[in-house]
């Protein structure tokens, strides 16, 4: 019986192939978690918000609740404090 265990020692087998890519697998998906994850939510997250183009080369329509100027109108900003004080309780 001595001679049959020696033999199986002998023959041990080498990982497969498939064991090797299970493993390479693993590993890769376990660094991609812990190092790219992160990196990819934070540039997503953290990007600057880029006006959109307009479609057809069409310039976007302006809102009328601003002046020619982009800012709000006097009546405007006035209606909005109100609101504003309304909803904090003033």
């Amino acid at each position: 019986m001595a001679k049959r265990r020696r033999r199986s020692r002998a023959r041990r087998r080498r990982p497969s192939l498939v064991l090797i890519l299970l493993l390479l697998v693993v590993a890769a998906g376990f660094v991609t978690r812990r190092v790219l994850a992160p990196r990819a939510m934070h540039f997503l997250s953290h990007r600057s918000a880029a006006p959109a183009p307009a479609l057809g080369g069409e310039s976007p329509q302006p809102n009328p609740a601003y002046g020619a100027d982009g800012n709000l109108t006097d009546s405007d900003r006035r209606a909005l404090d109100r609101i504003v004080r309304e909803r904090s309780g003033r």
